[in-house]
């Protein structure tokens, strides 16, 4: 099977290059046009296209609006115009405003960014042009660098680097080990078209998460109130039942801390 990756020097794009067999890397689409982007589509002969590039920088989304609906929305549709199975990346964000407390199922969404609208938009569209389409709506990811792919700042390397950080007692959120979304991809090709919350659950707050990681690694990291933030925990029961099983969010930081016996 020959599976197309974007954005596959970035830090998600590289882990899912390692993991998933019969993987390549496609050049940047940014700047791109339409006919590009299906022109380069169609001349690879994909069976499956793994679209993980974006701009996930929500103050950039917010800054400069154009390019991330660019980025974040039409090159996604025209991937999906290509008439190939997509599997592309979305986000947790899309829940930023919703009422409820959650956890909070695929049906229940509420944008409060223009990153997030722009995700769920693209969402929308993608599948009303491909209901093969696959979307996963990740959570904040973490991992230990990786040797000549740019790492983003992430809750772990703040929790390691750091000498203060902040988060919320309020806030459930989960981050989840990069490289178990990587691994789970050979499955998540295979899933009926969809949207599926993608990533580790977490039943302890952010503050709580970070105590936890302090104390288990005996991290002298300060860690300050960062105030009330809006949840973001995902239920993940869709995808289980597809038989993909990401470990909690303490079962994935102990595999991380495992893996690099930190």
């Amino acid at each position: 099977m020959k599976i197309l990756v974007t954005g596959a020097r970035g830090f998600v794009g590289a882990r899912i290059m390692a993991a998933l067999e019969g993987a390549e890397a496609v050049p940047s689409l940014q700047g791109l046009g339409e006919d590009d982007v299906l022109r380069l589509i169609d001349a690879a002969e994909p069976d499956v296209i793994v679209h993980t590039a974006a701009i996930s920088d929500i103050p950039t989304c917010e800054k400069n609006p154009e390019a991330s609906f660019h980025a974040n929305v039409e090159i996604p549709v025209w991937l999906a115009k290509a008439g190939v199975k997509c599997v592309l990346f979305s986000t947790d964000q899309v829940y930023s405003g919703c009422e409820s407390e959650g956890p909070y199922r695929e049906e229940e969404t509420c944008p409060a960014n223009v990153y997030a609208a722009h995700k769920l938009e693209m969402e929308q569209r993608v599948l009303k042009i491909n209901d093969r389409s696959v979307l996963l709506r990740a959570t904040w990811m973490y991992d230990m660098p990786m040797y000549g792919v740019p790492n983003r700042d992430n809750f772990l390397i703040s929790m390691l680097r750091k000498p203060e950080v902040s988060f919320s007692s309020t806030q459930h959120r989960a981050v989840t080990y990069v490289r178990e979304v990587a691994e789970w991809m050979n499955k998540a090709i295979t899933l009926p078209g969809g949207i599926y919350n993608y990533g580790s659950e977490n039943r302890l707050t952010m503050k709580e998460t970070a105590a936890w990681l302090k104390e288990e690694l005996s991290l002298p990291v300060a860690i300050r109130e960062a105030g009330p933030r809006h949840n973001l925990w995902m239920d993940c029961s869709r995808i289980r039942a597809q038989g993909i099983r990401f470990a909690d969010t303490t079962g994935g930081l102990r595999q991380c801390i495992k893996d690099y016996s930190l």
